[in-house]
Parts: structure tokens; C-alpha cells; sequence
């Protein structure tokens, strides 16, 4: 039985990078029609008309009586809320390039807290290929055509991302007894639709409801607001809660590293962005890191 969530539990880890590699065209797109404030208000109002269509429904339920509330909001606040913060702004003070270098080390970073503070064991043959895949995502990012001075806030900002995502597998593992994973999603979704949309409430003022109403009328963005709603955060956020409730934290962020493969692939073939073989290679290295995490049993048990 557990050896069937374990599997599922990979499948989901999966599903999530497979979703989230998409993210990046529908991001690029409909940045092209609306700003990123209200690009993200949008699309979590529309997340939490969906989780509350779930539970209305009764599909799924919510239930936090007697639970540690405290860490579930700081599981929330970890990610979305500042994840998104570090990322958006660091990568204004970098480059796209420097920023997935930067995010491509969550899994590093991961591993090593939960081995401080979950105590999960890893070994140094497993570490060996995480690096393995880190290293690939690294190659496809510094191939990545970028401008722009690195500049010391923005590696900070980069920083504080990677660290909010690391600290986020952590309690979102610590709290996979008390919490289900649409729970977890549940508040994930709500702390981004409160922060989101009053900052561009703020930001834009008495243009925010013209803005809001020209963005859900403009298919440009109403289309891929609708997948970076439902599929990347709804679902996507609903398989990673799942994942880290099954996988050791090593063998669920390593497929974080799949992400840029699926984003070069999109790019390639629905943007025509060229591809070369650093990127081949890069990709190379990093599903055979993933291959080679996944496959390591020893974790398995360990998690469990």
C-alpha cells in the first residue's frame, strides 16, 4: 500500500514540474497584455473561486479544528507569498539566467534542512546526483541568452526565495499528519489571493477594477490566467502537497529540476526559440539525475 502512494507520490512530483515548465509560456503571454501585479491578482481570485467551488461543492473538505494553525500559516506565507516576492524582484536586479541558477539550488538547500531539522538521511551516492542534476539546470540556464548587471539585492532577493521554498517542503512535510493536502493548498492559495491582490489594489489604485475587468475580458490573458489558476496552482500545489506527504524531501524537490527542461521544450516547440546542445546536454544531466534519485530505495523507507 505504502509502496503505491510512493509511486503515486513520484507521479505527483512529477505532474507538478510537467505543469509548472508550461507556466513560463503562459506567464510570457500574458504578460504581453497586462502587468505582472495584475497578472497575479487575477489569477488568485480566480484560484480561490475554484477552492471554494471545491468545498462548497463538497468535493473536498476543510477541517482545522485543533490543529497547529500557527506553522500552516507560515507554511502559506513561505509559499506563495514571499517565494513570489524574492523571485519577481530578485530577477530585476539579476537576470533570467542568474535567477534560474539561483532557483535551480532549492533541492540542495532542501536536503540539507531536513536532514537538520526531520532528521531524513541521505546518501552521499544520492547527494552525488542531485548535484548531478543541479548542474544540468545550471548549464540550460547560463545558456540562456540574458542581459543585465547581478547586482548584490537581487542575488539577496534570489536568496530569500530559495530559502522561503526550502522551508516550505519542510512544513509542508511536518505538517502532512495534521493536514491534508488540500488543506495545505487551501491556505497556500488564500495567503496569495489576500497578498496579491490587495498589493495591486494599492499599486494601481482606482484603475485596479477597470485593469482587473480588462484582463478577464482580454483572452490574451483570461486564457493563460486560467491555466496558471487551475492547473499551475490549483493542481499543481495540490500534487506537491501530495508528493512530500509520501517522497523524502530529497527525492520530491529533485524533480524541481525538471522544470526548465519542460520550459525549453515549450519554448522550442509552440515559441520557436532555438536549442542547442549545452541545453541538450544540461537536460541530459538533469533526468539523469532524477532518474537516479528516484530509483535510490533506501529513501523510501526513510520517509515513511
Amino acid at each position: 500500500m505504502l509502496r503505491d502512494k510512493t509511486k503515486l507520490a513520484a507521479l505527483a512530483a512529477l505532474g507538478t514540474c510537467v505543469i509548472y515548465g508550461f507556466s513560463f509560456m503562459a506567464s510570457r503571454i500574458a504578460l504581453g497584455h497586462t502587468s505582472a501585479e495584475m497578472m497575479l491578482a487575477i489569477r488568485f481570485t480566480v484560484n480561490m473561486l475554484v477552492m471554494a467551488f471545491l468545498v462548497v461543492t463538497g468535493i473536498f473538505h476543510i477541517d482545522l479544528r485543533g490543529k497547529p494553525v500557527g506553522s500552516f500559516l507560515l507554511m502559506g506565507l513561505c509559499q506563495p507569498v514571499i517565494y513570489f516576492i524574492g523571485e519577481t524582484s530578485g530577477i530585476q536586479y539579476t537576470n533570467s539566467s542568474f535567477a534560474g541558477i539561483m532557483i535551480a539550488t532549492i533541492p540542495v538547500f532542501t536536503v540539507i534542512l531536513s536532514a537538520i531539522f526531520l532528521h531524513e538521511k541521505i546518501t552521499l551516492r544520492t547527494f552525488a546526483w542531485i548535484m548531478c542534476s543541479v548542474a544540468g539546470a545550471f548549464i540550460i540556464s547560463i545558456s540562456q541568452t540574458s542581459s543585465g548587471a547581478v547586482q548584490f539585492k537581487g542575488i539577496m532577493l534570489l536568496m530569500l526565495a530559495v530559502l522561503s521554498a526550502s522551508v516550505f517542503y519542510l512544513l509542508s512535510r511536518s505538517q502532512s499528519d495534521a493536514f491534508t493536502p488540500f488543506e495545505r493548498t487551501f491556505i497556500m492559495l488564500l495567503m496569495g489571493f489576500v497578498y496579491f491582490t490587495a498589493q495591486a489594489a494599492v499599486r494601481h489604485g482606482s484603475d485596479f477594477v477597470p485593469l482587473f475587468i480588462d484582463g478577464i475580458t482580454d483572452r490574451y490573458v483570461l486564457i493563460p490566467i486560467l491555466y496558471l489558476s487551475v492547473l499551475s496552482s490549483v493542481v499543481a500545489f495540490l500534487l506537491q502537497n501530495y508528493s512530500v506527504t509520501y517522497l523524502s524531501l530529497a527525492k520530491a524537490t529533485v524533480f524541481e529540476n525538471i522544470i526548465p527542461v519542460i520550459s525549453v521544450a515549450a519554448g522550442v516547440i509552440f515559441l520557436g526559440e532555438p536549442f542547442s546542445l549545452i541545453q541538450l546536454a544540461g537536460i541530459v544531466l538533469i533526468l539523469l539525475g532524477v532518474w537516479k534519485v528516484t530509483t535510490e530505495k533506501s529513501l523510501d523507507s526513510q520517509a515513511s
